[in-house]
């Protein structure tokens, strides 16, 4: 393809080695055979032998890619390119031009070189010395080499890839000299240096390697799989999206090769699969350097992509690399959705994992806290020197980071397996903007101590939200009124092994993860949990110190909205109700308004107060009616809408809030295959439609299309779809490769965002 030489080209250059090297190996050989000749004349060699060449290695690609699980690639079904992993073997052809003799005339060495400066010490350089032997006989922590067979000018031979090798770009240079010449360096010394680019990657097949993966269905989900889910929305009705990986695409893992270097990872640490994955974790973010995604969260996407609007990470792989700028812009599931095609590239199992009502702790209190003035107003921020803690502490309808498979060698046993890490810049860690790979089973146990990031990663799932109110007799000058245990990490989701459905709101290709990530919630192993992590943290030990000091006997909740599609009103209820034996008097204040997904406030849309008595056991509700032209246009992205209500209880000065927030529902793209025979090169027409909900007309749109093995991404403008109109575009596909493969599909306009759609296409 076009489009790889340039990004074949590009890599040379950023590296700063390959293309480089290439000429500067090339002045050797002719300083060498300048120098040859000039021996010969000097030593007076008259026994008419004439110098041997290497004159080419012949790679058997497809063969050892099948063997090495990496046929998908289309590094190596265009271009030919070995893609191999560690712990495995691979075989090549050496042609001479003449025949040597490996027992007593010649000797054959071979040069496996990684990174800048080579060297043996570090893992990064083998010699190999072509014996003749018959098996590999070595560790499987070695290099080592056997002679398959020699048929005339051309010898086979198989390598043994270490099982901690470094992974990335590794290059080759095979050397001919003879036995026993007649001086020391021999004259007629050949090598060749090769322009081929070897990627190795980990193994997750092989029982040596530390990112080993046990189970076949899982290393084809967490491996091999190039379309998933990724669940957005709110708790309790997440909506999945599919994401296009795509780490096959011949730009990823020249992308990938290109991150390694810009990471700052030393090439000797790019075997550790604790490290590669920490470094991913910085450079797919571009905050500290020049990785692969800007983050925006403002809603202004002019000079950029709208985060919505991409369908998969191949698009944004290429223009990473076109443009050797990164790419704007990014929100959580962006991030996310580009690790997984990274860690999955380079053999690294990965899946992608959403957490609604996810906590974001600045301070390492395992608390998310929110201040109250004396009159039960929320304080936006506290004033300086009264309680700096807290500040900044938010609490994201969902969020959505990774987790990656792999041994913990640097942690006690029993802490390998699953590992979250994730890319949105959100705090820093080790001074710069990374996180993870922390395990799942220390977040679990409450084990803050352990490398990396496990108090922040504990805080998104199971921190506390704790309400303080203004008290001038407290010893912070604020009093804790209570704490809500439950909110923080409702729903942890990831996409099922096997199982990928078209539909966005279905159930049955998600996977809950909420109890692998912390005990069930109310138990006594979830409240153990969160106070041992609170004894190891400073700021922790000063919210769960303090009792709540409030009489809560009347229980105030949010009634659930159910599912509200775009164009329908819909009501909001508090319900309260008195527990005591006495008489209470209550005041509840009810608002509505739009929210980004990070829980920061939009617009608001409507409110409503009721003030009333409430006698023992007795149940009142207040309930605010929303119509759609209240607050269709003060949606932003997501479409979602918070409620938050305030509630005091005058007889007991009890002051209660609480929030719920849910996305309103929009259609999907419908995705079919309308015509045409579904074979590789033959014309199909796929057609993509949906009815515009809206009592307006949508401008601007535009619908974006992907589908690995189908086509590459493409962006159709649509132009404006009248109020109540369906939309429809037919698009003529000619596939690329047989087998099933995922259509994916997103529209956005002016006035309705991230309209998604999919459909299963096996291809004969």
């Amino acid at each position: 393809m076009a489009f790889f030489s340039r990004v074949e080209d590009y890599v040379n250059d950023l590296t700063g080695r390959l293309r480089a090297d290439n000429e500067e190996n090339r002045r050797e050989e002719r300083r060498a055979e300048e120098e040859a000749a000039r021996r010969n004349e000097e030593t007076n060699v008259t026994d008419g032998e004439q110098q041997v060449r290497v004159e080419s290695v012949d790679f058997r690609v497809r063969d050892d890619a099948l063997n090495h699980h990496c046929e998908k690639f289309e590094l190596v079904t265009l271009q030919k390119t070995p893609v191999l992993r560690r712990g495995g073997v691979f075989t090549f052809d050496i042609k001479f031009s003449a025949e040597v003799d490996l027992k007593r005339g010649h000797v054959l060495k071979l040069y496996f070189t990684y990174g800048p400066t080579p060297s043996p010490h570090k893992g990064t350089q083998a010699v190999l010395n072509v014996s003749g032997k018959k098996l590999l006989d070595k560790n499987h922590m070695q290099w080592d080499v056997r002679t398959v067979e020699q048929q005339g000018s051309t010898i086979t031979v198989e390598v043994q890839i270490p099982t901690d090798s470094p992974i990335g770009i590794w290059k080759l240079g095979v050397e001919i000299s003879r036995r026993n010449p007649p001086s020391t360096p021999d004259p007629l010394r050949h090598l060749l240096r090769l322009d081929t680019m070897i990627y190795i990657l980990f193994n997750p097949w092989n029982k040596h390697d530390t990112v080993y993966l046990p189970e076949e269905d899982k290393r084809q989900e967490y491996v091999l799989t190039d379309v998933g889910k990724i669940w957005q929305g709110s708790y309790p009705y997440p909506r999945g999206r599919h994401w296009v990986f795509g780490q096959f695409d011949d730009a990823v893992l020249p992308a990938c090769a290109l991150m390694l270097e810009r990471s700052g990872l030393r090439p000797e640490n790019r075997g550790d699969a604790v490290l590669v994955s920490r470094a991913i974790s910085k450079i797919v973010n571009s905050n500290d350097d020049r990785g692969v995604v800007v983050g925006n969260w403002s809603g202004d996407y002019s000079n950029g992509t709208n985060p919505s609007s991409w369908t998969g990470s191949i698009k944004i792989m290429e223009e990473y690399l076109r443009t050797s700028s990164p790419v704007k812009y990014g929100q959580c599931w962006v991030f996310a959705g580009v690790v997984n095609t990274v860690c999955r590239a380079l053999g690294l199992p990965a899946r992608v994992v959403s957490n609604f009502n996810s906590a974001h702790d600045t301070d390492v209190s395992l608390t998310i806290d929110e201040y109250f003035d004396k009159n039960g107003e929320e304080i936006k921020a506290p004033r300086a020197g009264v309680n700096p803690m807290g500040l900044g502490d938010s609490i994201w309808n969902f969020h959505v980071w990774n987790d990656v498979w792999m041994d913990r060698p640097d942690l006690p046993v029993g802490y390998g397996g699953w590992q979250a890490i994730d890319a949105t810049p959100q705090e820093q860690s080790g001074g710069y903007y990374q996180c993870g790979p922390a395990s799942l089973e220390a977040v679990r146990r409450g084990q803050m101590e352990l490398n990396y990031d496990v108090p922040f990663v504990l805080a998104e799932v199971n921190a506390d939200v704790v309400k303080w109110q203004e008290d001038s007799e407290a010893q912070d000058g604020f009093k804790k009124l209570y704490a809500i245990k439950t909110h923080v990490g409702r729903l942890l989701l990831t996409k099922k092994v096997g199982v990928l459905e078209d539909g966005g709101f279905v159930s049955r290709d998600r996977e809950d993860l909420t109890t692998v990530y912390k005990p069930p919630e109310g138990t006594q192993a979830e409240r153990v949990t969160l106070h041992t992590a609170a004894r190891r943290s400073r700021n922790a030990r000063h919210a769960f110190r303090f009792p709540s000091e409030a009489i809560e006997d009347v229980e105030f909740s949010i009634q659930d909205v159910e599912k509200i599609n775009i164009g329908d009103d819909f009501n909001v209820t508090v319900r309260s109700e008195n527990t005591s034996e006495q008489e209470r008097s209550v005041n509840i204040i009810l608002r509505a308004g739009s929210t980004y997904y990070t829980g920061a406030p939009a617009h608001h849309i409507s409110s409503a107060e009721g003030k009333f008595k409430l006698q023992p056991k007795e149940v009142k509700t207040l309930t605010l009616p929303v119509p759609y032209e209240r607050y269709y246009r003060k949606l932003v992205e997501h479409a979602m809408v918070k409620m938050v209500a305030h509630c005091t209880v005058e007889e007991t000065s009890y002051a209660w809030t609480d929030d719920d927030c849910f996305e309103v529902a929009k259609p999907e793209i419908k995705v079919e295959v309308v015509s045409g025979d579904l074979e590789v090169d033959k014309q199909i027409t796929a057609r993509f439609s949906f009815t515009n909900p809206l009592h307006e007309a949508l401008t601007n749109g535009s619908l974006v299309v992907d589908g690995p093995g189908l086509l590459r991404p493409k962006t159709i403008p649509i132009g404006d779809v009248a109020a109540g109109a369906e939309m429809r575009y037919d698009l003529r596909i000619f596939p690329k490769k047989s087998g099933n493969h995922t259509l994916v599909a997103t529209f956005n306009s002016t006035e309705l965002l991230n309209l998604t759609g999919s459909a299963q296409v096996t291809i004969n």
